[in-house]
């Protein structure tokens, strides 16, 4: 896959389709791979959608020290840049939507819509449950509620050790978490100008749906979707879902 040099950084990216830029920010310790196929072909049918590895994951580079979402958001705006889009849509779920918070409050003139996954503000106005076993299937149990995983065990599996090789691991992955652990938001919702739409799953054990619930009600104007049946990896566990949501709020 192509790599542009950022910030002292070599990002791979991937870019699928045609249309408005969609830019979409992973979570903590994961790849781009682990979208999946689904919901981005989906997208990819009426946007251009991009994905990138952030900094201290999959094929990116690993970062000299410690850094802030906020630093993570504008490889994320000079990514774009390098791209050539002036602006775009941005889609950030967990990790990433609290790099996509600090993309809308720090490079609103790049920002079309907003969308925030499975996500929390940080600071002391959120819960948030740290998962366990990264790398290990024990991190399916926490990804996905009981009754999906058990029928889909066998897919779930082989999915995780296909990516597992491009998560996150040591130095790289304690930097990314302390990045994460750090954001705090709380108080600058407010201030997130652009239409946003906010989607967790009923059943998220790792970012609870309250989180979502702050999140749309401090966000002027954000609209909440919440899914049912589905926990932190819905963006995996349901993708027709999880792309007519978006689908609908962009062409609104």
């Amino acid at each position: 896959m192509p790599k542009i040099h950022v910030n002292g950084l070599d990002i791979n990216y991937k870019i699928y389709g045609e249309g408005d830029p969609l830019l979409m920010i992973m979570g903590l310790s994961f790849s781009l791979l682990d979208w999946g196929t689904e919901l981005p072909e989906l997208l990819s049918r009426h946007y251009k959608v991009i994905l990138f590895d952030n900094r201290d994951a999959g094929e990116t580079s690993q970062a000299a020290g410690a850094y802030t979402t906020a630093q993570m958001a504008e490889d994320a705006a000079d990514l774009l840049k390098m791209l050539g889009e002036t602006k775009a849509h941005v889609f950030g779920i967990s990790m990433g939507g609290m790099v996509a918070q600090q993309f809308a409050l720090n490079h609103t003139d790049q920002l079309k819509k907003l969308i925030l996954g499975c996500t929390m503000a940080g600071g002391t106005c959120s819960q948030f449950n740290p998962p366990a076993g990264l790398g290990s299937s024990s991190i399916l149990e926490q990804l996905f509620p009981l009754g999906f995983l058990q029928a889909h065990q066998l897919r779930i599996g082989e999915f995780l050790q296909a990516t597992a090789p491009y998560h996150s691991q040591g130095e790289a992955l304690i930097r990314q978490y302390q990045a994460m652990s750090t954001h705090d938001t709380c108080s600058l919702l407010g201030k997130i100008t652009a239409p946003t739409l906010v989607i967790t799953g009923d059943s998220d054990r790792i970012i609870p749906p309250q989180n979502s619930e702050f999140l749309a009600k401090n966000i002027p104007g954000a609209k909440l979707e919440v899914l049912t049946e589905a926990g932190h990896a819905f963006c995996f566990s349901h993708p027709e879902t999880t792309a007519a949501a978006i689908i609908s709020f962009l062409q609104s």
